[in-house]
């Protein structure tokens, strides 16, 4: 490392600690910036006004009329390489839906607060918490007055969470695992690597599972309870939420199978695909005094890479007609997982980064991290080599118990600074 590297380290890092309280505001801002997935311009709107407080020139790239990725660029003097921070704006499903659907642990706790050093909130955790890590980051960066050679890439994204378009819920608001930055890509926002910011308990991975939706339909018929005439067979029975109860049961014994068959450790950590039924629709909740003539699971698969979709549905398919032989089954998404190649200069200049900012070598993905779907799928499939990478957040199998410590959000700042400076200058 030459003496003006060093230099531009102390005086980079010098910054981020000094805006340790600004990177608590602004995790707690976008936090409680209220743009749920399908609709994240609030949040987007609030990115880009960060930005322009604090000279850091960005952009919007309009999708919908509520849904926009946002784009910030340090450019560089030309000659070096590039390299894209990303991060999405959504999160799971929040607002009357969460309320209604999902059940809150704490109705009373919504959006992002803070007790102490320590931040809590799922929209701090997925994702605006790194989101906020690399913005002040990209502001010390230019206080600093860094000359680097290639771009630094700041983009904040819409739709990276799970959804996609079905029954009555259609159209571009519903789509997800990966919609913004797809668009990014497809509209000209390239580098020559790309770092997702998302919790990772510092370690780094670069193979990702891909996700398979489908739904299963059941059909019965409509018998009032008192004339109410069971069948002898299951697949005859009236009611079509029995039937959809036995599929179900059927499905959740795949899944655990599925997930055995499929799983194997690779040279980037064991990846290990798993299913469930997410979702059920049928009957009218106002009138429980009528077998439901239709019954509807939703279901979702995920797939290692290089997996055939068509095996996934075929074999969804068996299963639920070995319970009903008239089950039908539709294939609603089908986004395919991928390993990166060409990843390992930015591996080394993450390992190196973190080496000097928390010490040691970073540590195995956990196997969620390597078995869920993140944006890394996207550039890597358009040939821009791209990991994950970022600070912990608590157990990954434990959702919704977890939060940051306000030293590691630091630290992180400070890892992604000296990953921008070694891979572009």
């Amino acid at each position: 490392m030459t003496t003006a590297g060093t230099d531009l380290r102390r005086q980079v890092f010098e910054r981020i600690d000094a805006d340790r309280e600004l990177l608590a505001e602004t995790c707690l801002e976008l936090g409680n910036t209220y743009g749920p997935c399908g609709h994240e311009q609030p949040v987007a709107d609030a990115v880009s006004a960060w930005y322009e407080r604090h000279g850091v020139p960005a952009r919007q790239q309009p999708i919908l009329p509520d849904r926009s990725n946002v784009v910030a660029t340090l450019a560089g003097a030309g000659g070096g390489r590039s390299l894209i921070f990303n991060a999405h704006l959504d999160t799971e499903i929040s607002g009357p839906d969460h309320d209604n659907l999902m059940e809150s642990s704490d109705p009373n706790r919504v959006g992002a607060w803070r007790e102490g050093d320590r931040l809590f909130g799922h929209t701090v955790l997925n994702d605006r918490g790194c989101m906020s890590v690399f913005m002040v980051m990209a502001k010390a960066l230019r206080s600093a007055g860094a000359e680097l050679a290639g771009d630094v890439i700041l983009t904040s994204v819409a739709g990276e969470t799970g959804m996609a378009p079905v029954d009555e819920y259609q159209g571009l608001s519903y789509e997800g695992k990966g919609f913004g930055t797809r668009h990014l890509v497809d509209h000209g926002v390239r580098a020559d690597y790309a770092l997702v910011a998302e919790t990772t308990a510092w370690s780094m991975s670069w193979i990702e599972c891909g996700a398979v939706y489908l739904k299963i339909t059941l059909r019965g018929r409509n018998m009032y309870t008192p004339r109410l005439i069971r069948a002898a067979e299951l697949a005859d029975h009236p009611n079509a939420i029995v039937k959809g109860a036995a599929v179900a049961t059927a499905l959740e014994a795949w899944g655990i199978d599925y997930e055995e068959r499929n799983s194997y450790v690779s040279e980037l950590g064991e990846v290990r695909p798993k299913a469930q039924v997410g979702a059920i629709r049928g009957g009218v909740p106002y009138r429980p005094n009528r077998s439901s003539p239709v019954c509807k699971l939703y279901m979702d698969v995920r797939t290692p890479p290089g997996a055939s979709q068509d095996a996934v549905v075929a074999e969804v398919r068996e299963v639920a007609r070995s319970v009903d032989p008239a089950a039908e089954v539709e294939c609603y998404m089908a986004k395919a997982g991928l390993q990166g190649t060409g990843v390992e200069p930015l591996a080394a200049a993450v390992e190196g980064a973190y080496g000097e900012v928390v010490g040691g070598r970073t540590p195995p993905p956990q196997v969620a991290h390597t078995s869920m779907w993140r944006d890394t799928n996207i550039f890597n499939a358009v040939g821009i080599p791209s990991l994950t990478f970022g600070p912990p957040r608590g157990s990954a199998a434990v959702q919704g118990t977890g939060h940051f410590e306000l030293d590691d959000l630091v630290a992180a700042a400070k890892v992604y600074a000296a990953v921008a400076i070694g891979i572009c200058a």
